[in-house]
């Protein structure tokens, strides 16, 4: 579901309002600075996330693993 105040986030005009403000608030100067910060947030954030995803498939693999080998040992016994 998108964010009510989201979806009306998206003509140009909304968007160059936002980024005069943004200018305003910064500076020309500062800018830069901020957007290379927020891109060097945003790749540790996927990072973290990828990380997060493989410990959880990994963890998965290895409850699967243990499921099969319970039900190995129910077949086996009489």
């Amino acid at each position: 579901m998108i964010n009510p105040v989201l979806a009306q986030f998206g003509s140009p005009t909304h968007w160059l309002i936002f980024l005069a403000i943004v200018l305003v608030v910064f500076g020309a100067k500062r800018l830069p600075d901020v957007a290379r910060n927020l891109g060097k947030s945003l790749g540790e954030f996927k990072k973290a996330r990828r990380e997060f995803e493989e410990e959880l498939m990994k963890a998965d693999k290895e409850e699967s693993k243990k499921a099969g080998s319970d039900e190995d040992k129910k077949e086996e016994a009489p």
